[in-house]
C-alpha cells in the first residue's frame, strides 16, 4: 500500500532539512576529517595572515578598520564562487551540505587529542608537547603533563564551540550564507590573534566582531548546558562573574561539568598572562579528557536538535 504524498509533507520541511543537513554533516567531518593543509577555509586563514603582515606594517588606530575591510574583499570572491556554483546546480542541498561540513572542520582536533592522551599515557611528554603545539598559540616546551591536559581540554572546548556551535547556530537560524561568512570570520579572527603581540594593532576590531557574532550561539548552548546539569548551578556562577566572555563562558560550563579546575596562567610567545582560575577546584587529570571527548558528542546531538526546534518554531511563526 503506497503512502499518500500528503503524509510525507513533512520530509520537505525546513527544520527537517536543517536537521538533516546538519546531522549528515556532522557524521561526514567525524568520518572524513580533513587536514589543515587541504582545508580550503584552512588557505584562506593562510592568505589571511600574508596579507596581515603586509598591512601591519603601516598600522595606525583606524588600520584596523581598514584591514578589516581589505580582508572582507579578498573573502568576497571565494563567497561569490561558492553562491554561483550553488545557484546552477540542479542538487543545491547536497551541496549546501558539503559547504556546511567545510564549515565545520577542525582539522582533526578530536584525533588530536586521542593520541595526546595515548602519548601522555605512555609518558611521552615531548611528543605529546609536539602533538599540541600546532593547535594552540600558547608555548609548549614548558608544558607538564598535567599542563598538557589542560590545554588540550580547552582547545577540545573552545574549538568545537567557535568552530562548530557557533557554525550550526547562525546555519540553522539564517542560511549557509551566514554560517560561512561567520567561519571566515573566525580564519580571520585566528590569523589576527591579538593574544600575540604582533597581532594587537590590526585584529583588535576582528576580535570584537567575532565576539559579538559568537555570543548568541555561546548563550543558548550555556543554557542548554545549564538544563541538562541543574545540579551544578552554573548560571547563577556565570551571572556573578565579573569578566565574561564567549571563552570563559564555556571553560566555565565544561569546568564545572567535568569537574575540573581551567584557566589560569598562560604563556604567549615568551610572556605570562595570567587568568582567574574557574571551574571547580579538582586539578585537571588525565581522563578528563576522555570525559571533555565523551560530553561533547551528546550535546552536539541536544544542541542539533534545539536549534532544528528553534528553526521549526520560526518556520511555523511566519506561516
Amino acid at each position: 500500500m503506497l503512502i499518500p504524498l500528503d503524509h510525507l509533507a513533512w520530509l520537505n520541511h525546513p527544520a527537517f532539512i536543517t536537521w538533516v543537513t546538519l546531522s549528515c554533516a556532522l557524521v561526514l567531518e567525524q568520518l572524513v576529517t580533513w587536514r589543515k593543509a587541504m582545508h580550503p577555509l584552512a588557505v584562506m586563514g593562510l592568505l589571511f595572515t600574508r596579507l596581515g603582515t603586509l598591512l601591519n606594517q603601516q598600522a595606525t588606530p583606524l588600520y584596523s578598520i581598514f584591514a578589516l575591510l581589505y580582508a572582507s574583499a579578498l573573502a568576497l570572491p571565494f563567497v561569490a564562487i561558492c553562491w554561483f556554483i550553488i545557484e546552477i546546480a540542479e542538487f543545491k542541498s547536497v551541496l549546501i551540505g558539503l559547504i556546511l561540513w567545510a564549515c565545520l572542520g577542525q582539522y582533526q582536533v578530536r584525533q588530536t587529542a586521542r593520541r595526546i592522551c595515548l602519548y601522555l599515557t605512555q609518558h611521552k611528554k615531548q611528543l605529546a608537547r609536539d602533538t599540541l603545539a600546532p593547535f594552540v598559540l600558547r608555548d609548549t616546551e614548558i608544558l607538564t603533563p598535567l599542563g598538557i591536559a589542560k590545554a588540550t581540554i580547552e582547545m577540545l572546548i573552545l574549538r568545537q564551540a567557535y568552530q562548530q556551535i557557533v557554525v550550526i547556530f547562525w546555519f540553522a537560524l539564517t542560511n549557509i550564507w551566514v554560517a560561512l561568512a561567520y567561519r571566515l570570520c573566525y580564519e580571520l579572527a585566528s590569523s589576527w590573534n591579538p593574544k600575540l603581540l604582533i597581532w594587537q594593532r590590526i585584529g583588535a576590531w576582528t576580535h570584537l566582531f567575532i565576539q559579538l557574532m559568537q555570543w548568541p550561539a555561546i548563550a543558548l548552548y550555556t543554557v542548554m548546558v545549564a538544563v541538562f546539569n541543574p545540579q551544578k548551578s552554573i548560571l547563577p556562577y556565570l551571572l556573578n562573574s565579573p569578566r565574561i566572555t564567549p571563552g570563559t563562558c564555556l571553560l566555565t560550563v565544561y569546568g564545572k561539568v567535568i569537574d575540573a579546575q581551567l584557566s589560569g596562567a598562560y604563556r604567549y610567545a615568551g610572556a605570562t598572562v595570567r587568568r582567574a582560575k574557574i571551574g571547580t577546584k579538582t586539578t585537571v587529570k588525565l581522563d578528563h579528557i576522555q570525559r571533555t571527548l565523551l560530553v561533547q558528542i551528546l550535546w552536539m546531538l541536544a544542541y542539533v536538535c534545539l536549534c532544528s526546534m528553534i528553526t521549526w518554531a520560526i518556520f511555523e511563526g511566519q506561516s
